[in-house]
């Protein structure tokens, strides 16, 4: 019988880094800045990597109530884009904050930023899906409010009509 050689795929390619987030693997290809890039241009590279991770953990949050409650297809239910995406940025604020520093800048790293890139992805898909049932549960009635009010509301009549 012939040898089954199994093809395993290498950890980190030249440039390339492999991220596993829940069972699934993303290959982000990674470049670091123009060294002579302006501090203005990487300040602003800076906040735009930020809006990213903000706009991605919205869209997973989108997507989440999508597949929860909306019961939309799997097709329809897009977590890899946001996921990309948001490991794209995070790896680049990494390198960023420190090319700010050597520069000159003063820009320091925020909580998220010094957690490794799994575990950021981790927890921005579990705040998406805590931020989901927070937002349907506080939205619905409280139901010992509702039957305190339907009790007051029952006695009052009953007063009323034995008056």
């Amino acid at each position: 019988m012939a040898d089954k050689k199994e093809t395993t795929l290498p950890n980190n390619y030249a440039g390339t880094i492999k991220v596993t987030v829940r069972e699934r693997d993303y290959y982000v290809h990674i470049s670091a800045p123009m060294p002579m890039m302006p501090l203005d241009d990487l300040e602003k590279a800076l906040k735009h990597n930020r809006e990213i991770l903000k706009n991605s953990q919205e869209k997973m949050r989108e997507m989440f109530l999508l597949e929860a409650f909306e019961y939309a297809a799997p097709w329809a239910v897009n977590y890899e884009s946001p996921t990309q995406d948001a490991i794209q940025a995070h790896i680049n604020i990494n390198m960023l904050v420190p090319l700010i520093n050597l520069k000159g800048g003063m820009v320091g790293f925020e909580k998220p930023d010094t957690l490794n890139v799994q575990a950021r992805l981790e927890l921005m898909r579990n705040t998406a899906e805590k931020t989901v049932f927070m937002e349907r549960h506080m939205n619905q009635p409280n139901s010992v409010n509702t039957a305190f009010a339907v009790s007051l509301i029952l006695l009052l009549l009953l007063s009323l009509t034995l008056i």
